[in-house]
């Protein structure tokens, strides 16, 4: 493990292209099955607990924190020699119930102790962390394009640097995350989105604040997702220039708009988690790329996002009986393939499901 976070350190400081970690989220019930835990072992080198670490499930059955199912995952890890990325410690969604109630003050107390207590349990064992999770809401009108959240009200504008200093002095060989969604469609939100986020990290990082890293989390959309896109490629440039790795945290390629046709609309998936790598590594320093589980048996995209045809999505570099789809080969030659001449993918055009490099 160990090396395995020396190996981050080391790209996050490095001035040249290196190839990302590849990682996937699990759950401790991805454990039982074998051939599943076969093939991450054979596709990945980091792991993100999809679930156990988060807030709500620490204290799923009690009003006591149990982190026996987090410890399953962080051993598992240990064992194979994976880095695992920690997911997430401050997210306004996996608060548990009964840590709402009371005064904000209560509520800051409880959110501290919540992070230092994990983070001092796993000190050492991480390779990073979210630290905090999806800070921005521009629709909430708030100043700065803040999200409306209980650690807002409770700790006021500066609950970001506070949390990142926390994690600093308990874990200080992490690399610090700040994930964000939604930095990566085409439409005026999202730009105002990014906006906020350069304009954001410029303010933390003048007040040293350690965030050594920006999370975009990648749920993307085939069909809507565009292949030049000078936008977000402008925005990674900005982020490269004030010396922040990029993290890919949470990669899937919904098909819903696509033909039900499974050949049509795996290669249309194919070719969006190409494109989009092809991309992001032509402009940033790219520590990881993790896909948001390995196969299509257990995606969130078909509780969050069905299809209209009632198919079962398929969104995930392998399908349900974990054989290898286009996208698992697409996304191999992104990682592997020499980075492309990124003002030439600028500058492209044509059909925007025609492969080029």
């Amino acid at each position: 493990m160990a090396q395995n976070r020396l190996a981050m350190n080391g790209m996050s400081n490095a001035g040249v292209h290196q190839t990302p970690l590849r990682g996937t989220a699990l759950c401790t019930s991805d454990l039982s099955w074998q051939p599943l835990v076969h093939a991450i072992l054979q596709d990945c080198n980091l792991v993100t607990p999809e679930y156990e670490m988060k807030w709500n499930a620490v204290y799923r059955h009690s009003a006591e924190p149990d982190y026996s199912a987090m410890d399953r995952l962080s051993d598992f890890a240990a064992n194979k020699a994976l880095a695992m990325h920690g997911h997430t410690l401050w997210w306004h969604e996996s608060i548990p119930k009964a840590q709402l109630d009371g005064s904000n003050g209560e509520f800051a107390d409880r959110a501290v102790d919540h992070l230092k207590t994990t983070v001092t349990r796993y000190a050492g064992q991480m390779s990073s962390w979210d630290v905090v999770n999806e800070a921005l809401e521009p629709a909430h009108g708030l100043q700065g394009g803040l999200r409306s959240t209980r650690f807002l009200a409770a700790l006021g504008p500066d609950y970001i640097a506070l949390a990142f200093h926390q994690v600093a002095a308990l874990d200080p060989d992490a690399i610090l995350v700040l994930n964000e969604m939604g930095l990566e469609y085409a439409s005026p939100d999202a730009e105002q989105k990014r906006r906020l986020m350069l304009a954001l990290l410029e303010r933390e990082l003048v007040r040293g604040t350690p965030i050594g890293c920006l999370g975009i989390q990648s749920h993307l959309t085939a069909l809507e997702q565009p292949r030049a896109h000078p936008e977000l490629r402008a925005f990674l440039r900005e982020i490269r220039r004030m010396g922040l790795s990029v993290m890919v945290t949470e990669m899937d390629v919904s098909d819903h708009l696509c033909p039900r046709d499974r050949r049509q609309r795996d290669a249309m998936v194919a070719d969006t988690y190409r494109a989009y790598l092809d991309l992001v590594l032509s402009e940033s320093h790219a520590l990881a790329v993790t896909t948001w589980g390995l196969a299509d048996h257990r995606t969130w995209l078909n509780r969050f996002r069905p299809r209209a045809d009632h198919a079962r999505q398929r969104p995930l570099p392998l399908d349900s009986a974990l054989r290898r789809k286009p996208a698992w080969h697409a996304l191999q030659k992104a990682l592997f393939s020499p980075a492309p001449d990124a003002d030439a993918d600028a500058t492209a055009s044509g059909n925007p499901w025609e492969t080029t490099r």
